[in-house]
């Protein structure tokens, strides 16, 4: 049975429409950015099938023939919309091959049911980053510091870089922006919204450990979401489905819309137990 690409997939674009391009085909659409091939999730398979549909040989040849011809494609990755309590039983052969499986929340609200919480943190002051070099230079070295384990730094540079270039055109294209959290000068947190044809997608939320647990993201999404409801009527925004800020957009008036199942291997990850 065929289903559409994932709704976090097709949000996605919003915030790669510039850069990256989207080929439809039978069984699942190729998402490529080949401007950024360190960018794992914008070089891969959206698939409208069920995973079991093919082997995991089938699957990587079928991505192997997508990205043939794009330069410095070192990874492999599969996103798709999980309608199946049972597809996880689907992912053994995959994870003895050192692909890593997550699964995410795929959130949706409409602008005007945000939810005002109770306590917001008073003492940050929240700006845009626009095009301050300044700031911008704090956001690559708390995501190089903060970065998930498993991806050495020089390759997680270049994956930043053409993030952040991403990030600065749709700034000056108008779509959106990054804002931060900030005590003084300094960048405590942040989080990228950026808008398209009424609908938003949220980008990076992070908090520094030093200043978790504040209320610092919680006052951050209520900020951007006020400031995006006047550009989109619906917000989507994604969780790790073990990860609590999953609960703390709901919170806020998120709903979970759809769940993402994605499987990506990449050169030096191991799975855990092999």
């Amino acid at each position: 049975m065929r289903h559409p690409i994932s709704l976090g997939v097709q949000s996605d674009f919003i915030v790669s429409h510039l850069e990256s391009e989207l080929i439809d085909h039978v069984d699942y659409a190729v998402y490529r950015t080949p401007a950024s091939p360190d960018f794992y999730f914008g070089n891969f398979l959206a698939l409208k099938v069920p995973l079991s549909e093919k082997s995991r040989y089938q699957w990587e040849q079928a991505f192997d023939q997508a990205f043939e011809g794009v330069a410095d494609i070192r990874h492999r990755t599969f996103i798709w919309p999980v309608v199946e309590a049972s597809e996880e039983t689907d992912i053994r052969g995959f994870l003895n091959t050192n692909y890593e499986f997550t699964e995410n929340h795929v959130l949706a609200m409409p602008s005007d049911a945000l939810i005002s919480p109770h306590r917001l943190n008073t003492e940050i002051r929240i700006t845009p980053f626009g095009d301050d070099e300044s700031i911008w230079s704090q956001w690559r070295e708390i995501a190089v510091t903060e970065r998930d384990a498993g991806h050495e730094e020089a390759g997680y540079r270049r994956y930043l870089a053409g993030r952040e270039k991403t990030y600065r055109d749709l700034e000056r294209a108008g779509y959106g922006d990054f804002f931060g959290a900030f005590s003084g000068d300094r960048l405590l947190g942040y989080a990228g919204v950026f808008a398209l044809n009424d609908l938003a997608r949220y980008q990076q939320v992070q908090v520094i450990p030093d200043f978790q647990n504040k209320g610092i993201a919680r006052t951050l999404i209520h900020h951007l979401a006020q400031w995006v409801a006047t550009r989109a009527s619906r917000q989507i925004i994604i969780a790790d489905a073990d990860y609590h800020a999953s609960a703390l957009y709901q919170s806020l008036g998120f709903r979970l819309a759809q769940r993402e199942g994605c499987l990506c291997q990449w050169p030096g990850y191991v799975s855990p137990g092999h």
